[in-house]
């Protein structure tokens, strides 16, 4: 069985909940600020180490501080073998070639910031020159100019820089040629004691130029800046994080306060809009979030306008054709049985009969006019129950017998319940109007792909491929609407059946 600390337990929470805070948008902005903090920081140093060694570049201050080192470590060296009356020679002779087996003249940097050692170049003289320019001292042996030879400067260059040193001349830029080959020719003058006395030799060589100054401060400021990125980060962290938590608290509560309008437009409260007048791109987004309210409910009044229009006009086509020929007709009647009721009292009778079935029929048509317009709670009751309702009333009005089966559709959404709803009434008000049936059938069923609804009764029947009345027109552009069909077919004087389908899709929630 394997077991989980009670420290992780308590970790993971903590971790998550700070994965979640830096997922979030005031997280990001923080982790943000404080980044760019650092960053910003770490620049502007590294620009200064640039603009550093750029100085130092252009002033020479590089090549004068290696040539320093050659000049300043290796006179005094040289002086004491060359002191007057006190010439050693041999000794002398022994520290050129000890020097040039080194390969430097000068020692290996003990600092980041100190200059590199000075290699000399292999194969070129290393010499002790004498103030009358004679060799004292060479390096290597079989050197192309040997003891007791005067020296020759290889170029007019070289001749000022011998003469620069002869004349006990130590600044560095003064003291040294470059080369064809991009080596350095160095003359470095040997003074008896401090830089006041008389100059007792010079020292001849051939070194390496120094490389250049960005390599060789590029391990200081890589590790400056990582050490400085480290401490700028543990003390201007604190900081950043602050100041991007104030920053970013107001920006993070407008754009809850959009979210919150968001989600009440989507779910019908257009009166939750939001104030955010600034003129920022919040603000204008506000602005544009106000605009698309005002023209969506602007386009719900337009369209509940539109409808209460159709729905008038329904009524008024169905009065006209119903109520309207109905009472004209009683009229008609009334008129007859009055006018024959002395003459012909039976006749007079049947007039007065037929008007009063006129007057039913009137009352039937009305009432279910009525019943149309009544308010269903489709919500609440469901498709089912409401239509099961609905067909009590009817049979009882419309003096039809009437059954219903259905199956289970609660999650049938309410547009598509209403749309169905609103078919099966327009059915039965047909059957009730025109079919002459004694008995109707209503079955709702649902399937994975489709809701069907069903409505057959045993009347007349009609021809199918005549022209539809004003009744199954307002079916089929219900069904169109919500992306269904409806089917009818009838036989004369034994029925009619009508199908409508709608897709489920996204019907169930």
């Amino acid at each position: 069985m394997a077991f989980v600390s009670s420290g992780t337990q308590r970790r993971t929470p903590a971790l998550k909940r700070i994965t979640a805070f830096l997922a979030s948008l005031r997280g990001k902005l923080i982790l943000t600020y404080t980044l760019v903090t650092v960053l910003a920081l770490l620049a502007l140093e590294l620009v200064l180490f640039l603009t550093i060694v750029f100085a130092a570049s252009v002033t020479n201050t590089d090549r004068s501080d290696y040539l320093s080192d050659v000049i300043y470590l290796n006179y005094p060296r040289v002086a004491r073998y060359l002191q007057p009356n006190a010439t050693d020679l041999k000794g002398l002779q022994s520290w050129v070639n000890q020097t040039y087996a080194s390969g430097y003249v000068s020692i290996a940097p003990t600092s980041w910031f100190d200059s590199p050692a000075a290699a000399l170049v292999r194969g070129q003289p290393f010499l002790a020159v004498a103030p009358d320019r004679t060799v004292l001292a060479q390096a290597p042996q079989d050197s192309a100019i040997p003891v007791g030879n005067v020296l020759v400067p290889p170029s007019a260059a070289g001749e000022r820089v011998l003469a620069n040193a002869f004349e006990g001349t130590l600044a560095p830029l003064e003291l040294y040629t470059p080369l064809p080959d991009g080596n350095y020719w160095v003359a470095v003058p040997i003074l008896q004691d401090d830089f006041r006395s008389p100059v007792v030799g010079a020292l001849v060589m051939t070194v390496a130029p120094p490389p250049p100054l960005i390599l060789t401060l590029l391990p200081v400021i890589f590790g400056t800046v990582v050490v400085t990125g480290i401490v700028l980060l543990i003390l201007v962290a604190p900081f950043g994080a602050l100041f991007g938590f104030f920053m970013s608290r107001g920006l993070t509560r407008r754009l809850t306060i959009l979210s919150a309008a968001a989600d009440a437009m989507s779910e019908g409260h257009f009166d939750a809009v939001p104030q955010d007048r600034s003129g920022d791109e919040i603000g204008r987004l506000s602005m544009r979030m106000r605009r698309m309210a005002e023209r969506i409910q602007a386009l719900l009044r337009s369209q509940q306008e539109l409808a209460m229009l159709q729905e008038r006009n329904r009524i008024a086509r169905e009065l006209h054709d119903t109520v309207k020929q109905q009472n004209f007709a009683t009229l008609m009647q009334l008129r007859t049985a009055r006018n024959r009721m002395t003459k012909e009292p039976a006749a007079a009778l049947e007039a007065l009969e037929q008007a009063e079935r006129l007057v039913k029929n009137s009352q039937q048509e009305l009432g279910t006019l009525i019943l149309e317009l009544r308010p269903v709670a489709l919500e609440e009751l469901g498709l089912v129950n409401a239509l099961q309702d609905y067909m009590v009333t009817w049979s009882r009005q419309s003096c039809i017998a009437a059954t219903f089966d259905a199956a289970d559709c609660t999650g049938l959404n309410v547009e598509r319940a209403q749309t169905l709803y609103r078919v099966a009434q327009e059915a039965l008000a047909n059957v009730a109007r025109h079919s002459q049936a004694t008995a109707v059938h209503v079955t709702v069923a649902c399937s994975a792909a489709e809701v069907t609804l069903t409505v057959v009764d045993n009347g007349v029947g009609f021809d199918p491929n005549a022209a539809h009345g004003f009744g199954l027109n307002t079916m089929q552009e219900r069904l169109a609407a919500a992306g269904g069909s409806l089917q009818v077919s009838s036989i004369l004087r034994r029925g009619t059946t009508c199908t409508a389908r709608i897709p489920l899709g996204d019907v169930h929630g």
